[in-house]
């Protein structure tokens, strides 16, 4: 089956400026119409509300403050006031989902406490997300790359949290470079926790360019997400090995097709 593919703005189509806004209508020149970003703090929102409406693009995701730590129960009142803003300008924005990172964690602490911790901490906004027509992601990042220290390193431990806070509203961000970065076999992991992902990112491993540029058997994923019964679009969080965002992306489009 075809997928739709999402373009994550921070790391593509630089060669359109610095502003999101310019951007976000380079992609859609390229015929993209689903877009991601990340915080919107410190952003015009006003102006990435313009730029949505004026290209025809749909705001599919974006992410709370990485920097908050979770597992620190004296940050929660912190992360639940960034949190109900960062839901209305993602509501304002149109987007469907909000990625929370878990952010460190400590080595004075086992790893299921840790959870526990932050699954109360995810938990307790379950329903701001809700008023905001919003579902939380939650994203396991690779450690030993890209986030050394980070409490969200395997699958199992987002799904540890989502399985916890059991919400509807909570779903899995499963990322396959982050996942293979992490020395996890997606064909084991993926068909395990299908029913709990909402959202699909991917990037080629080594280096997290684009498909293509790797060593990821890109026809055979694409075989596995569509046996799983995954309908949603898959995400290109990647940085682009050449300036031409839509030439190095030719690839996995024409796989995807």
């Amino acid at each position: 089956m075809p997928f739709e593919l999402s373009v994550n703005l921070e790391y593509m189509f630089h060669e359109a400026g610095e502003r999101l806004e310019d951007r976000m209508a380079a992609a859609a020149r390229a015929g993209f119409r689903k877009v991601e970003i990340f915080t919107t703090g410190n952003r015009d929102v006003p102006s990435l509300k313009a730029a949505l409406a004026e290209t025809g693009c749909e705001l599919l995701a974006t992410v709370t403050d990485p920097r908050i730590a979770l597992v620190m129960a004296d940050q929660h009142d912190r992360f639940r006031e960034m949190f109900a803003q960062a839901a209305a300008e993602a509501a304002d924005l149109g987007a469907t989902n909000i990625v929370v990172p878990s952010g460190i964690a400590v080595p004075y602490m086992k790893r299921q406490p840790q959870l526990d911790i932050v699954a109360t901490a995810i938990g307790s906004v379950v329903e701001t997300a809700q008023a905001h027509g919003l579902t939380i992601l939650l994203e396991p990042v690779n450690t030993r790359v890209d986030h050394p220290g980070v409490l969200f390193g395997m699958t199992e431990d987002a799904v540890a949290v989502i399985e916890k806070i059991g919400s509807p509203h909570i779903k899995l961000l499963y990322d396959v470079y982050h996942s293979i970065t992490e020395r996890e076999d997606p064909f084991e992991v993926l068909p395990r926790v299908a029913h709990l992902v909402g959202h699909i990112q991917i990037a080629d491993a080594p280096g997290r360019g684009e498909p293509g540029s790797g060593q990821i058997d890109w026809p055979a994923i694409l075989k596995l997400i569509e046996s799983v019964g995954y309908t949603g679009a898959l995400g290109l969080e990647l940085t682009p090995s050449t300036t031409d965002t839509a030439a190095a992306l030719t690839h996995i489009r024409a796989l995807a097709a």
